[in-house]
């Protein structure tokens, strides 16, 4: 018994041992995890308060760059530099997503098209000014409308006996039809001017979405009505192409006569060299830069020290004192409109830019609401004599757009005068809301007409079954549906159907009042047909061709106006959309850097597949009626 009692001391008193040093381990242990939470407590204070501080740092720094006041002046016989940068705009868009710079989205620079053309014409009367210098590498593309008005511009300009040179690294066919209205056009060596002529082509999704048994339930009115046929369709319908060909033939049409009057060549030798291209160019060995100056599509070959040494002796300086002789439009801008008193009277312009959506909307998109509201406040505002509509739009939602015709009306039955200046895009919806104007005016080359309405709906029922998800349910009318989980009651397509055909009824009406046609003259252009401002003019659906100072004129005349001011109608945009857009635009090159994007065929093809899809999104009319050119917004996308 006195051994099993020891036995049972020493193994208690072990117990003991270990419980006391696992206790003593516990507790070192967490004294040292105590330790380590309260330095890493702190250390992220530190760190966020580090962070905080080295971001408002940055913050303040770039603030303190953007907004810093420069000593600007005009050099004495200098040159007004042309940055064509980005897309080209009517309005400024500040709503370009954080998010997708950061996820490799591109950020995309903006030149203002009112800003460039005024410093253009302010320019050609400056005795400060000897020449231009116009920069189209960093274009990115923009409607023929658009590349004609600025080039009428560079016409102002060289008819006040100034001097227009360019140079381009390579000239894309858009950054070749504005350099065609200067006097030189320079080419590096390397580089090659590529004009390939227009063409409408677009993927078509029919055969994609039988795969992932989904469907669209397309509603529509109109022969030549082709919106959303790539979802319906596996290639362009002969009435698509009958229609897209002679499109296409009158902005080609266009495209060579300018470029054929601005650098002196036979018409008929120009176009025949299409034809004969892959035969010239081997002629020159393939020399892409000896093809263009062999048949004068250039006037001379630099490379970049070259040019520079041709513009030191062009403004009498050296290659080191070049900068000196410079200024960008932007700055000139900035010292050549000094702030005035006024005149009292005002014509308002109203953008109608970008896809016509209900509700209000930022710039670059025609919110109905918000479009409505500034015709509104322009038809209650006093000083206002008159309201230029500035359409810019391949339409969008019918409801939206009889909002904005609706306010039109009411200015109209005020008293003053609405002239509609089209844009390069015044389609369907864009179209919708111009027709019962006092007065239209287009571009040659303005895209309008595509007078035609359709609804769509898609249906992924065929989609969600595939991957085990059904839908089911009840409904208390045989109207109820389940949204795109099922396809739609024929009752609701019916109605819909109906809808669609009574809209395009109205758009009849509407044009032919406006207008003063028949529905039936109207019908037979109408058809979702779209039509270049040449002939818009010869149909009757514009009443005159020009620029947008054309329409302003046109405008004064018609109010009685001789001492007046534009007064472009916008909502002011938050400081904080100014800054990011700002920073977004300087820092584009380290942003892709950062960011870089995706070129691997896969993921293109799938980023074009989701944008198409996308066009859903911007369909939110509440009656799921679309008076829109899908077509349009492509070629607007493109800027082409």
């Amino acid at each position: 018994m006195a051994g099993i009692s020891a036995i049972n001391a020493e193994n208690q008193l072990n117990n003991f041992r270990k419980s006391a040093f696992m206790a003593i381990i516990k507790a070192i242990f967490s004294f040292i995890l105590s330790i380590l939470k309260g330095f890493w407590v702190y250390f992220r204070k530190f760190q966020s308060a580090v962070g905080t501080l080295l971001f408002l740092m940055l913050v303040l720094f770039i603030i303190v760059s953007l907004f810093k006041e420069e000593s600007i002046t005009v050099p004495t016989n200098g040159a007004l530099v042309v940055s064509l940068d980005g897309a080209i705009q009517e309005q400024k868009i500040y709503d370009q997503s954080p998010a997708a710079a950061l996820t490799g989205g591109e950020i995309k620079r903006q030149t203002i098209l009112r800003e460039v053309v005024k410093a253009m014409d302010l320019a050609a009367t400056d005795n400060n000014i000897k020449m231009m210098v116009l920069d189209t590498n960093h274009l990115a593309g923009a409607l023929p409308a658009t590349l004609h008005y600025i080039g009428d511009a560079m016409t102002r300009f060289r008819k006040s006996g100034k001097k227009i040179i360019t140079y381009g690294n390579s000239y894309s066919q858009a950054a070749y039809l504005i350099s065609s209205y200067a006097d030189e056009i320079y080419l590096n060596p390397y580089g090659a001017v590529e004009i390939y002529g227009y063409g409408s082509y677009q993927s078509y999704y029919k055969g994609f979405l039988d795969k992932i048994k989904a469907e669209v339930q397309l509603f529509r009115v109109g022969k030549y009505k082709s919106a959303m046929e790539p979802f319906i369709r596996s290639d362009m319908s002969p009435a698509a192409k009958e229609a897209s060909l002679a499109l296409m033939g009158d902005l080609w049409g266009e495209f060579t006569n300018s470029v054929v009057a601005g650098r002196d060549l036979n018409k008929a030798e120009f176009v025949a060299s299409f034809d004969n291209a892959d035969v010239d160019l081997a002629s020159v060995k393939g020399d892409l830069g000896a093809y263009a100056l062999k048949y004068k599509l250039v006037d001379g070959l630099k490379t970049r020290e070259e040019w520079r040494v041709y513009l030191a002796a062009q403004l009498g300086t050296t290659i080191s004192g070049l900068k000196d002789k410079f200024i960008g439009y932007n700055s000139y801008l900035t010292v050549k409109t000094p702030a005035i008193l006024p005149p009292k009277d005002l014509i308002a312009v109203v953008y109608a830019n970008g896809t016509i959506m209900d509700g209000q909307q930022p710039q670059g998109v025609a919110g109905g609401d918000t479009v409505s509201r500034h015709l509104r406040e322009a038809r209650l505002n006093n000083n206002v004599k008159a309201v230029i509509l500035r359409v810019n739009s391949p339409g969008g939602s019918a409801f939206a757009s009889e909002l904005i015709r609706q306010e039109v009306l009411q200015l109209k039955k005020a008293g003053k005068p609405v002239v509609v200046s089209m844009g390069s895009l015044a389609a369907s919806g864009g179209y919708w809301i111009s027709a019962q104007a006092d007065e239209i005016w287009a571009s040659p080359t303005t895209i309008t007409g595509s007078i035609g309405i359709f609804g769509a709906i898609p249906n992924i029922e065929g989609t969600l079954a595939a991957i085990g998800i059904t839908t089911d349910g009840v409904g208390t009318t045989p109207l109820s549906f389940a949204g795109i989980g099922k396809p739609l009651p024929e009752k609701v397509k019916a109605i819909i159907q109906s809808n669609i055909e009574s809209g395009y009824d109205r758009f009849l009406n509407i044009v032919a009042e406006g207008r003063n046609m028949t529905v039936e003259q109207v019908n037979e252009i109408a058809q979702g047909r779209v039509w270049t401002g040449n002939k818009a003019l010869e149909i009757g659906l514009v009443d005159s061709l020009g620029t947008f100072d054309d329409a302003v004129a046109a405008t004064a005349k018609r109010a009685g106006l001789t001492d007046y001011r534009l007064a472009y109608w916008e909502d002011p945009i938050p400081w904080e959309a100014k800054l990011l857009t700002e920073i977004m635009e300087r820092n584009a090159t380290l942003g892709k850097m950062l960011f870089a994007r995706t070129t691997s065929p896969q993921d293109i093809l799938a980023a074009q597949i989701l944008d198409k899809l996308s066009i859903f999104a911007q369909l939110n009319d509440p009656n799921n009626a679309y008076v829109l050119c899908v077509t349009c917004m492509g070629m607007m996308d493109a800027g082409r």
